[in-house]
């Protein structure tokens, strides 16, 4: 019997509420949107991110209607992070490759909720979601080694560093960084 055959199917289940002791992870809701906008319009939580931060709140409703527009497929997996009733993150799927039963995850927080340990909670209980529910046999993130509060995230969550990608992240400043690249197979948790 050959490595895929041994794979269970995958099982696209969309954003299910996921609870840990101290967070709840949820599809976002419209109402979410002042929440959002404290971080999605913090330079310093956005810095190593894709996008700019968000100058209006109209940005950041536009955002969340496209991310509550896409909860309609079995195959978005997009969670606000709720913090004693307050949304303050998000971590999401951010691109799959089902033939490969991998998928690639990616999350920020508000700064005022850097370095307790909740990132690490939530992203454990996104990871065993994925492997447990959804059947996903490696999971992969990634960070501009900069980014040292993410890249101790992922070792913390059991991910090992596959490699340095040079030249990879190019920033808003105009500058280039590096990204550091990690991953967990479903094997290791065993």
């Amino acid at each position: 019997m050959s490595d895929i055959e041994l794979l269970r199917p995958l099982n696209h289940t969309g954003t299910k509420t996921i609870k840990t002791a101290r967070l709840v992870l949820r599809r976002f809701q419209f109402s979410d949107h002042t929440d959002m906008f404290q971080w999605a319009s913090d330079p310093d939580v956005v810095k190593y991110l894709s996008y700019a931060p968000h100058k209006t709140i109209n940005e950041t409703k536009a955002v969340l209607k496209s991310w509550i527009k896409n909860y309609s497929r079995a195959t978005t997996y997009n969670w606000a992070i709720e913090f004693q009733g307050v949304v303050i993150g998000n971590i999401a799927v951010v691109t799959q490759d089902d033939e490969c039963f991998t998928c690639h995850l990616g999350w920020q927080i508000n700064k005022p909720y850097w370095n307790k340990g909740i990132m690490t909670e939530a992203a454990n209980a996104v990871v065993n979601y994925l492997f447990d529910e959804v059947h996903y046999d490696r999971i992969t993130s990634g960070c501009d080694t900069r980014n040292i509060g993410s890249s101790k995230v992922m070792q913390k969550i059991g991910m090992t560093l596959e490699g340095t990608f040079r030249r990879y992240c190019y920033q808003k400043d105009g500058s280039i960084g590096d990204k550091f690249y990690y991953a967990i197979l479903e094997s290791d948790r065993h």
